[in-house]
């Protein structure tokens, strides 16, 4: 289904390239031609690079680089995939040509501390613009700044919510050059005060209904971020630095009311619980030109620490007090990363680059878990809650550029990584992995700026460290297992893609995707013996529960879209469309029968529209936001998941003194539900249906209320 989608689409646009012969003169999009303000599209002759010009964004009003970024036409900014190392984490964006050395800052916060005015164009680069990229990606942008004195932007405003009042929020930040000296500060201040409450509905196996609970699920969320940059000539090359440090904290009152059939109070359960993190980051980069060679170093540290405490009293019908529950988690996470890179073009048709990557990466938890139904505390056993992990990663790679012909280029590309995981304390264990990485890819350039590329490659999945530890999820009486023994999910990854920019300023990128995937990552049924002492199920040899494992070979294919259209009928008028679909199949471990990956939602979708009245210095817009199911496969129980749909509409004016901008929304405009289906099974899915569990959330204020003012000074 997915590739006769996608022949269908190539065929509705193969007839459409913009023939421009290469070398012409600048286009200018033609719902801007009248408008002395709408910019120009300067394409270069390889299509390997669009370039839109400062002046094609001022029909937007503009604070900053972000908001231009936001209106690039068929470009969707990626923070990259959550990866520990840099390769593969890093995103899609370029400032000046030099990759941000940071990971815990995100692409948009960092466009949003660059001033409209300190930006000469954006350029987006595709095919051999982009070959040997350490992302991975198959489009980068490249936000190209002009040396400037230093400039500064600010924006405050409030979320309202009916939860304790308006949530603050806003930024500060300032930034510029001075000679060869680039620098940069900012402050940041997010909140969020929303209730979420909910329903659920509990229904026996013959489908009777049996009772129901109240769920009312107040909560808090603040964070705290302050960040700086510093770039400067040093030993005949040049070094930018990065650093952030950041906190924040949530706290949610967790109560779930249960009642009978008859609608008789049962049992209550009040958690309060409460969370918060700290980290810091400092990031350097330098890169220096040795002859025809340029050589790139990275270093980066993150460190973090996280705490939360879950206490739950649960009281009989009656609301008498029947016992007690304390989960206490304490977490302290490290990376540390150094690469290096050196790359030279060997002539017009030909460049290389080689290089490696080191890292160690770090995992502490501990967690204490107590039960008193009156005895006094006791600790309660949780299986691989206790872990130090800790790995020791090196990756090398090297790539090759070849431009054959003025339209073509492939590029090969080959990396071997390699890594030492141990663990200790609960679970003493070692695990060696290692794994070579070969890729090759081919574009054709079309028309002027149109291109098609073709890739091949073996991916290696990153395993995130929280995978490794378990908790326990009091709300829904599970294990949030860990499993040691998890390995990184590898496969062998074809891609098509496509980017088509139209005459008239549309634009239309596509990728039809397949994984074959080995040692695919899910969930997996664990087992650990159980103390006698466990007062809550004595009687139990052994605690069942799920955690991510790998199930063996599975398949993936993915279509994902990203369509961008100015609308002829409404003056200023543009919409976006971004999403994809996704058809999963493995074998079920337990059923032995073939079914969807957990955690892989069908489909996502986005749209976005947005009109311009930039002689009223005027614009609204509203977005529509979409994911299809979700399913969790656990040993005895099949939890589907589904939100939405979320729409926000906005309106926004630059028409205030200073050109400082007010941009008001009614987010959650139509009450938006999220959606859960528990069904369960015994012992396990290969038995017969036991019980279902219905649950539904709203927030309790649809819409609600975000203004913000933001200017420059």
């Amino acid at each position: 289904m997915i590739g006769r989608m996608m022949v269908s689409a190539l065929a509705l646009t193969g007839v459409a390239y913009a023939q421009t012969p290469p070398n012409e003169e600048t286009v200018i999009s033609p719902e801007c031609a009248p408008q002395p303000q709408c910019s120009t599209v300067t394409p270069q002759s390889s299509a390997d690079r669009i370039v839109y010009e400062a002046a094609y964004f001022t029909q937007y009003n503009p604070q900053n680089a972000n908001d231009m970024v936001r209106q690039t036409p068929g470009f969707t900014l990626d923070g990259g995939d959550d990866r520990r190392g840099f390769s593969g984490a890093v995103g899609n964006l370029l400032i000046d040509g030099l990759r941000p050395s940071t990971k815990s800052q995100s692409l948009s916060a960092i466009l949003s501390r660059i001033p409209a005015n300190q930006v000469v164009r954006i350029e987006v680069l595709r095919g051999a613009a982009v070959a040997g990229d350490a992302s991975g990606q198959s489009t980068l942008v490249n936000i190209v700044r002009t040396p400037s004195a230093g400039s500064g932007l600010w924006e405050a405003g409030f979320e309202l919510t009916n939860h304790n009042g308006p949530a603050p929020r806003g930024e500060v930040s300032y930034s510029g050059r001075s000679g060869n000296v680039e620098y940069g500060v900012g402050i940041s201040l997010f909140s969020q005060n929303r209730d979420l409450p909910g329903w659920r509905r509990f229904y026996d196996d013959a489908g009777n209904y049996t009772g129901r609970a109240d769920t009312p699920s107040p909560r808090e969320f603040r964070e705290l971020t302050a960040t700086g940059n510093l770039a400067f000539p040093l030993l005949g090359g040049r070094l930018s630095s990065n650093a952030q440090l950041n906190g924040w904290d949530f706290h949610a009152d967790s109560d779930f009311l249960f009642f009978d059939a008859a609608d008789d109070p049962t049992q209550s359960l009040l958690t309060d619980f409460n969370e918060e993190g700290r980290g810091f980051e400092l990031g350097l980069n330098w890169d220096r030109d040795f002859g025809p060679w340029q050589l790139g170093l990275i270093g980066l540290i993150n460190r973090r620490t996280y705490e939360s405490n879950e206490d739950v009293e649960v009281e009989d019908g009656a609301g008498a007090l029947v016992a007690t529950q304390l989960q206490e988690v304490e977490q302290e996470t490290g990376e540390t990363i150094f690469r290096a890179s050196l790359a030279r073009a060997l002539n017009a048709q030909h460049r290389i680059e080689f290089g490696g990557e080191v890292a160690f990466n770090t995992l502490d938890q501990t967690l204490a878990f107590t039960f008193d139904d009156g005895g006094g505390p006791t600790p309660i056993t949780i299986p691989n809650s206790n872990v130090l992990v800790e790995e020791e990663r090196a990756e090398l790679f090297g790539s090759h550029t070849w431009r054959p012909a003025e339209r073509w280029s492939v590029e090969s590309r080959l990396a071997w990584e390699t890594s030492t995981l141990t663990f200790t304390g609960d679970d003493e264990d070692e695990t060696e992995l290692s794994f070579w990485k070969p890729s090759i890819q081919v574009s054709r350039t079309f028309g002027e700026n149109n291109q098609a590329r073709f890739r091949i490659y073996r991916d290696v999945g990153q395993l995130d460290f929280g995978d490794f530890v378990s908790a326990a999820g009091i709300a829904d009486s599970i294990i949030n297992g860990g499993n040691t023994d998890l390995e990184p999910p590898n496969s062998w990854r074809a891609e098509l893609g496509t980017d088509f920019r139209f005459e008239g300023g549309a634009a239309l990128s596509l990728t039809l995707a397949y994984h074959d995937i080995t040692d695919a990552q899910d969930l997996v049924l664990l087992s650990a013996p159980n103390p006698d002492e466990d007062p809550i199920d004595p009687d139990d040899d052994f605690i069942l529960f799920d955690a991510p494992g790998n199930i063996g070979d599975a398949e993936l294919w993915m279509l994902n879209v990203n369509y961008s259209q100015p609308i002829s009928f409404i003056p200023g008028g543009r919409v976006t469309v971004v999403g994809y679909l996704r058809e999963s199949e493995v074998t079920d471990p337990v059923t032995g029968e073939m079914r969807t990956l957990s955690y892989t939602p069908e489909s996502q979708v986005e749209i976005n529209f947005r009109q311009d009245v930039p002689n009223q210095r005027f614009a609204w817009g509203f977005s529509v936001f979409k994911q299809g199911e979700t399913q969790a496969y656990r040993f005895n129980e099949i939890d589907t998941s589904e939100e939405g749909p979320w729409i926000d509409v906005w309106a926004e004016t630059t028409a205030l003194p200073g050109n400082t901008r007010l941009r008001v929304w009614a987010a959650n405009a139509f009450d938006g539900t999220i959606n859960r289906d528990r069904r369960f099974f015994g012992p396990d899915r290969n038995g017969a249906f036991v019980r279902r569990d219905l649950r539904e959330r709203q927030f309790a204020q649809a819409p609600w209320l975000i203004v913000e003012l933001s200017g420059r000074f």
